[in-house]
Order: C-alpha cells, then sequence, then structure tokens
C-alpha cells in the first residue's frame, strides 16, 4: 500500500488450470537493462537545526557529474542559498526554473545550500514529500537532497545527517556497507533517488527491534507503546515465518498515533531501502492488535522487487494473497479462516464487462482481488503439475534470493524467468499471458469443487478433503 483469445495462437494448459481458465496464448516482455559497474559516490553532509526546521547541506561530487542540478519536484523552491566552491571562496549559484546550472561540476565540485525543511512540510503536506506531524517532519532524502539531473547507472549516493541534542532521524534507505542504521550514514543508488523511502526527523520514540532488522519509530502522542511493540514484532515474525529469512536487511517501521481502536491506512515506500507508514488508533486493544492484517500487508511488500506500473496488481495481489497464509502459519487464522475468506472474496477479482485484463485494467477489484485470484490459480496449477513439490512460495523465495525486494526494480520478464527456474515450469508464465494480457475468467465454481471448499452463506464454508485437489487445498494452509 502496486481480450478474445485468437484460435490460431491457443494452448491448453494442463492438469487442473486448463479446467478453470480459458486458453493461454505467449507474449513477450522487455528484457532487464545492463548495469555497468561502480561510479564515484555522491556525498552529503547534513545538519539539521534544532526540529529540523532547515537542514544545511554541503555535497561533493565527482568529476564529470552532471552540471545541471535538481531536486525532486515541487521542492525546489524550498532550497535557498546555493553555492558552489570557487578557489578558497564560495560563489552564488541561482536557480533558473527548476535548474541550478553549477558550470565547475563536469571537474568535480563542492556545494552548498540550505533546505527549508519546516516551509516545506507546511506547504506540501505529503510524507512522500514532506510533512509535519505532532512536532515531527516527515520528509524523505529525495526531498531535500540537491543532486546531478543525470548521473551515470551504478553510481551511490551516500549522506550523513547529525541531528540537533533532543531530536532523531531515521529513514528506510538502508545504512552505508559497513555502517550500523545508528551511525547517521546512509547509500542510495542514484537511479532510485526520485522516490526514496520514508523518513523522518523529531522527537521519537525509537525501538530497535527484530535482532536489529527493524526499526520502530513512534511518533508523539498517546499509545500503548508495549503492545505496538508486541505487535510490530509479531507482524515482522509471521512475514519472516513465511519467506524463512528477513525480507529485507532493514526496513522502517514509522507509527502515527490516530483517534480511535485499530490500526488504519498503511502505506510502503521502497528504492534503495525499505519504510512503512501506519497509522494506530490510540485506544488500539491487545485483541485488536492480534486481528490486525494491515502491517503483515505492508510487510509482504518489502519481498517483492518494485514492478512496471502495468503490474501494480501483481504487488498488490502477492499481499493480498501472502497475509492470510503469514498469520495462518503464526497461528492468528485458522486454515478455514483463510478459506472462507476467499471463498467470499476472490470474486471481486473476476473481470467484468469492457475489462482488457489485469495490466491494463486498474480497478480496486481488479488490482488487490484479482491479483490474489492470479496468485491462487498459478499457487494451485504449480503444485498439481509437481506433484506439491513446488508453489508459489518456491517463486517467492528464489525471488529474495536473487536479491529482489523493494529495494530494486525488476521487469516482468525478470521474475517469470526466476518463476520457470525455480519451479521447472512455465505455470507463472502461461498464468500471466492468460490473466494479465487478456481478460480471462476464473471458472470459480470448478476450482472451489476441485479444491474441496464449499462456500456457505455469509461467512460460512464446508470442506471436502475427498475432493480432487483437496491435498492442495491442505498444503496451501497446512494443519499446525
Amino acid at each position: 500500500m502496486r481480450g478474445a483469445w485468437r484460435a490460431a495462437r491457443a494452448v491448453r494448459m494442463a492438469s487442473a488450470l486448463a479446467s478453470i481458465v480459458g486458453c493461454a496464448a505467449t507474449g513477450g516482455g522487455s528484457p532487464s537493462l545492463p548495469r555497468h559497474g561502480p561510479a564515484p559516490a555522491w556525498r552529503y553532509d547534513v545538519t539539521a537545526s534544532p526540529g529540523a526546521t532547515d537542514l544545511e547541506v554541503v555535497a561533493t561530487f565527482p568529476p564529470h557529474s552532471d552540471r545541471k542540478m535538481v531536486v525532486v519536484d515541487h521542492a525546489e523552491v524550498f532550497l535557498v542559498g546555493v553555492q558552489v566552491e570557487d578557489g578558497s571562496n564560495w560563489r552564488e549559484v541561482r536557480r533558473v526554473g527548476s535548474v541550478w546550472d553549477i558550470d565547475s561540476c563536469p571537474r568535480g565540485c563542492r556545494v552548498r545550500y540550505r533546505y527549508l525543511l519546516a516551509d516545506a512540510a507546511a506547504a506540501l503536506s505529503d510524507a512522500a514529500l514532506a510533512r509535519r506531524e505532532d512536532g515531527v517532519i516527515l520528509a524523505p532524502p529525495s526531498t531535500w537532497l540537491l543532486r546531478p539531473e543525470h548521473g551515470p547507472s551504478g553510481t551511490a549516493l551516500r549522506f550523513h545527517v547529525t541531528t540537533a541534542p533532543g531530536d532523531a532521524f531515521v529513514t528506510g534507505v538502508f545504512a552505508a556497507p559497513g555502517e550500523p542504521a545508528s551511525s547517521g550514514t546512509f547509500e542510495a543508488q542514484v537511479g532510485d533517488l526520485l522516490q526514496l523511502p520514508y523518513s523522518a526527523f523529531g522527537p521519537l520514540r525509537i525501538h530497535d527491534i527484530a535482532s536489529g532488522t527493524a526499526t520502530l519509530a513512534l511518533l508523539p502522542g498517546a499509545l500503548p507503546e508495549a503492545d505496538v511493540v508486541a505487535w510490530a514484532e509479531a507482524s515482522l515474525d509471521a512475514v519472516r515465518g513465511f519467506y524463512g529469512r528477513p525480507t529485507v536487511p532493514h526496513v522502517l517501521l514509522l507509527v502515527r498515533p490516530a483517534g480511535g481502536d485499530g490500526v488504519g491506512f498503511g502505506s510502503t515506500m521502497g528504492y534503495s531501502g525499505a519504510a512503512i507508514v501506519v497509522n494506530v488508533g490510540s485506544q488500539t486493544t491487545k485483541d485488536a492488535f492480534r486481528r490486525d492484517w494491515v502491517l503483515v500487508h505492508e510487510l509482504v511488500h518489502t519481498a517483492f522487487p518494485d514492478v512496471p506500473e502495468e503490474q501494480h496488481w501483481l504487488e498488490e495481489g502477492l499481499a493480498t494473497y501472502v497475509e492470510p497464509l503469514a498469520r495462518h502459519r503464526q497461528g492468528a487464522l485458522s486454515s478455514a479462516d483463510v478459506w472462507r475468506e476467499w471463498a467470499a472474496r476472490m470474486k471481486q477479482g473476476e473481470p467484468e464487462a469492457g475489462d482488457q485484463g489485469l495490466d491494463r485494467t486498474h480497478t480496486w477489484g481488479r488490482t488487490y482481488w484479482g491479483g490474489a485470484l492470479f496468485c491462487l490459480v498459478a499457487d494451485v496449477e504449480i503444485r498439481a503439475r509437481t506433484q506439491g513439490k513446488a508453489s508459489l512460495e518456491t517463486v517467492l523465495r528464489a525471488v529474495l534470493a536473487e536479491g529482489a525486494n523493494i529495494a530494486v526494480a525488476w521487469p516482468i520478464e525478470r521474475l517469470l524467468a526466476v518463476a520457470d527456474r525455480a519451479t521447472g515450469t512455465t505455470v507463472l508464465r502461461e498464468t500471466y499471458d492468460m490473466l494479465a494480457r487478456h481478460s480471462t475468467p476464473v471458472d470459480l465454481t470448478t476450482l472451489w469443487k476441485r479444491l474441496g471448499v464449499a462456500p456457505g452463506e455469509g461467512d460460512d464454508a464446508r470442506f471436502d478433503d475427498g475432493a480432487e485437489l483437496a491435498w492442495v487445498r491442505r498444503a496451501i494452509t497446512p494443519p499446525r
């Protein structure tokens, strides 16, 4: 919180999948772009004033850097006093439109400036750019770091932040190699700079959790702090249990106190790191924390690479599908709980009139439940074809083992290739061709019958252990 079939190209899928979806057409995709060797890093020393109202920044750029400097759109008006080092002096550089032309930077240069962060937070009021909340300013580094407009692939951006006494700085950007998260030195890839993860300055209550793989930062306000810590640990444990390992080297969890009882809206950002912002009601009970699904859903996002906008449904659908499975394995949900919800809700992911396939129809139902339905169909078919030796979980663990998580971007073709190798089948590719490239309905009545799921009235459901693929259903939600 991411057509009609031509008979000449139609093929049949084997086993369960052939009986529940239409024919498949093959199609190509874009190859991944080659990456070049590492380039000299861009370096920033950032000093925050009390309350982080202003940031004083000194940046050092290596020779052959682009002379034109920019910041993220809409943030440039808050960057003032830009100067470039000229011998023993500093020379002012004026902005023209949204660009500063630093004419000495092709030979390497040092640039200093001041960023009016409090003014930006008041004007932009967006946590993905800059926003003030209860004395804390949320603003990712992509908002306040001036950079060359273009940088060679492989260039690293390294920044160090010093805060005033009583203030803290937290960021979802990963710590620089060899540095602990507490060092205040972080590193991102230049290509990711336009949208770095959530970060925050101010009087935060900070907990290092999950054996140092997560930072929990609470914004000021009344919250049952011990319960929040336990909930965060349990959610991390559920996702780690499903994937068999932490999904990212480190994740920042920013908790915003809200009114009422329960966990509210959550949102995740990646690119060279991982950070989640989630709202928690000040009256949230232990039972409400135990029943929460939001944080697990958001954490599942951290285990999957950023894919093109056309495949945003896969990011959201995967989180919708994996979340109850992770919670089931932890003991928070029973097998019946999982299948009752799916029997009641998967139909929301079916195509309607005018649908053009998951890649081109981005409604709420198709994005979340259409994506989840894709995952279910693929999971069932992988298990059936391999006699239970592989599953969608096999694919997801293989993707993670390849170093793909929310901090990096992958084209869909690379993902499909990893899936093919991991399972020894072409199921994910075939399912993608059918459901994403075309509007193909899934025969849910047949699917539920083969799995031995008999949807009942309301949330009720019955199970037939004598059904053809009941063993698949039991493998997806094994008894604890």
